[in-house]
């Protein structure tokens, strides 16, 4: 094994070497040429040959787990079949046949698998189908026992032609079929009061075809493509039926309690989407470049309605039907792109880029006089608080930006960027919405082993006046409105985060040193802060904070070694005023009943790896080490009128650990052994401890938050052949 002190001797007898033909020309010898070493034998093969590989094997899970098997597949315990294939043909590297087929397959015994065929002829064509399958399940044993759980089935199709040098076409087809059980909270009730809920569980039955097709023309000054995108959503459950397992209240017709009640849910409804697209690219010279897409768009829903209410006494209520029979919904959304990009000279760079996006909502818009939660008879009148308008949201929006950076030195360049982005809205509390970001920053190489980038964004948000009650009055009679007090559902002093006026602040730097040739260090950090200056409540403040530092060792050609860790710090500060019923004038006025929850958020985390190769080419291991932990706190204050408890912190802790080796019994044969351990442990007060019947007025499923500690062995062989 070479020290560095051989290595830096060795660079420096190769050097002195290196004069030497000088010298000896110089008093009339010559030299024979240096035998250079010969290539090795297995890299000349992969870089000329296409090889196939087979790996087959076993495993075995220790432990059910549907945290564990989320991801991977392997939620329960027991022995799994490994097989893995990459099968591939082709001509000769140097020899006049371009024709090739590849036969992938990757976790083959499991139930999360895929394949994948390809047939083509290089630089002419090329078609494939694709097929996978994945599914992730979880056990609930309360009143009845069920699993929530879903399986996804992909099939894929593709044809890709080059019709000419310059021309080209490229096709693909998707299919996808989801089926199972998830959850949904089915609600019985018409006022703040009187409302009874139940989680679910809710039938999934989608499908999904997905179409894409490309015309691409290319040269080397300029590129175009037209393209056209298509995706049709089928849901084959069109509602959720359940009986009311609440006895009628106060509030409630009789026919909706228990025994006689039910309720419905509309569950997603079959939709459409076509999108035309066209780009065109121009190099205008070797230091300037252009480009402009074009996307319009259309979204369509039309499913059959559900009726108001599938309680027969509540139906014969109904004076005011459904004022059509679908929503009929249309959406056409516009999308334009352009950019240009220059390099003015060898110090000075500049790009800039308009952007404009038009959401058109074409749907109708209708007065519903619903039947609130199935629990009462239609209430026709004006001012009775069961009219209520959709409203068909629409939105336009501007950004026009640049950007620039200058080389002030061999090693250092300075940038600057300035982004101007207008957003109009409908049917929003806040109609204009402008935006204006500065961007400062700085790239050096400060030494030949460090180098540093340091950059700075401030954003100011502003617009036009904040009406609060907006939403309320437009989606409501005149009458509703007037007969409500105040004529206001939300404080009026209250801001939605994404409207609300908004200074941010953005700061990152990242520092690499290469102290070594074998050593390699990164630094990050990264700051943003958001200061929400005219929110009286809602989100007034939120920062996050982000540390990172990585490192990669190469102490020989055999070993490598890498190491990070991190830090993450989020923090947001929620203030609001609590109010009710007949008394929300009286109460939404009185600072006694503020109240204002402070959320900090924090996650570490850090990783250990290594690679050795124990014997060159015949016998490598390595190993890895995860570890992450995370807290989650909310430190509620409330004024003087209000009474409140601490709450409990949420935590997570997680440790993964893995050690594999890979050894060479013959040529084109390998044997695998990786053992896996995970350890995972969480707390949620929420979900810990409460029981199926322990709220007041929900029926939950008696859910826990995930704990499990599973090993995981993988024994497999590898075999590649030609």
């Amino acid at each position: 094994m070479k020290t560095f002190s051989s290595i830096s001797k060795s660079r420096f007898t190769i050097a002195a070497t290196c004069l030497l033909p000088t010298l000896t020309l110089a008093q009339g010898f010559t030299l024979d040429e240096p035998t250079k070493p010969p290539p090795d034998p297995e890299m000349v093969r992969n870089l000329t040959e296409w090889r196939s590989k087979v790996e087959f094997g076993g495993l075995y899970v220790s432990d059910d787990s549907f945290r564990f098997g989320k991801y991977t597949g392997l939620k329960e315990k027991g022995l799994y079949g490994v097989l893995n294939a990459d099968v591939r043909r082709r001509g000769p590297y140097d020899g006049n046949d371009t024709g090739y087929w590849i036969l992938q397959g990757d976790n083959l015994g499991l139930d999360s698998r895929s394949a994948k065929f390809e047939y083509g002829r290089q630089g002419d064509y090329k078609t494939y189908i694709s097929y996978s399958t994945s599914g992730m399940t979880q056990l609930f044993g309360s009143l009845k026992q069920f699993d929530i759980e879903h399986d996804r089935k992909r099939l894929g199709l593709g044809f890709d032609k080059i019709f000419a040098p310059r021309w080209s076409v490229n096709t693909k087809y998707q299919y996808e079929r989801k089926e199972g059980v998830k959850t949904i909270g089915g609600v019985i009730g018409n006022t703040g009061g009187n409302p009874r809920a139940a989680i679910l569980p809710e039938p999934i039955d989608y499908g999904e075809h997905k179409f894409d097709a490309e015309l691409n023309y290319t040269t080397k000054q300029q590129q175009f493509q037209v393209a056209y995108h298509l995706s049709v959503f089928n849901n084959d459950q069109d509602s959720l039926l359940w009986q009311n397992p609440y006895s009628a209240i106060a509030g409630w017709d009789p026919s909706a309690g228990f025994g006689f009640g039910r309720g419905q849910l509309a569950l997603p409804p079959d939709n459409e989407y076509h999108q035309i697209t066209a780009f065109y690219g121009n190099n205008l010279s070797d230091s300037t470049r252009v480009t402009a897409d074009l996307a319009y768009g259309i979204m369509t829903q039309d499913d059959m309605f559900q009726p108001y209410t599938v309680n027969p006494i509540l139906a014969s209520s109904i004076a005011n039907p459904l004022p059509r029979t679908s929503l009929d919904g249309e959406i056409a959304n516009l999308l334009l792109n352009l950019n240009i990009s220059s390099r003015a000279s060898p110090k000075l760079y500049w790009k800039g880029q308009l952007r404009y996006e038009d959401r058109d909502n074409k749907t109708p818009r209708d007065a519903y006089n619903y039947i609130g939660g199935d629990s009462q008879r239609q209430v026709t009148a004006l001012d009775g608080g069961r009219i209520r308008f959709n409203e068909p949201y629409s939105r336009k929006d501007l950004k026009i930006k640049a950007d620039g950076g200058y080389k002030v030195t061999q090693r250092t360049t300075l940038t600057a960027g300035l982004e101007h982005a207008k957003t109009e809205r409908t049917y929003t509390e806040r109609e204009d919405a402008d935006e204006t970001t500065l961007r400062l920053g700085v790239k050096s190489r400060i030494t030949e082993k460090v180098s540093a980038n340091l950059r700075y964004a401030r954003s100011d948000r502003d617009g036009s006046t904040y009406i609060g009650e907006e939403p309320f009055v437009s989606s409501n009679t005149p009458e509703e409105v007037a007969a409500v007090p105040g004529g206001w559902e939300n404080l009026p002093g209250l801001r939605k985060f994404y409207l609300a006026d908004r200074v941010r602040d953005k700061l990152n730097l990242v520092v690499n040193v290469m102290p070594a040739e074998m050593w390699n260090l990164g630094v990050g950090a990264n700051y943003i802060r958001d200061d929400y200056k005219e929110s009286e409540f809602g989100l007034t403040e939120s920062k996050i904070q982000e540390y990172t530092v990585d490192l990669a060792f190469m102490p020989t050609m055999k070993t490598s070694i890498h190491a990070f860790a991190s830090t993450e710090k989020l923090d947001s500060d929620q203030d609001a005023r609590a109010f009710s019923g007949t008394a929300k004038l009286t109460q939404s006025a009185d600072p006694r009943r503020n109240w204002t929850a402070t959320h900090r958020d924090d996650v570490d985390s850090l990783g250990l790896g290594f690679t050795h190769a124990v014997i060159k080419n015949k016998f490598d291991i390595g190993a890895d080490y995860v570890y992450s932990k995370s807290k989650g706190a909310i430190d509620l204050t409330t004024g003087s009128a209000l009474d409140s408890e601490p709450l409990p912190d949420l935590n997570t802790k997680l440790h993964s650990f893995t050690v594999y080796g890979k050894y060479k019994i013959k040529p084109d044969m390998y044997l695998k052994l990786r053992y896996w351990y995970e350890k995972y442990d969480s707390n949620d007060w929420a979900l810990d401890g409460v029981a199926v019947n322990e709220l007041a007025n929900v029926i939950t499923l008696g859910d826990t938050s995930p704990d499990y500690d599973v090993h995981t062995i993988v024994l497999s062989f590898l075999y590649k052949f030609k």
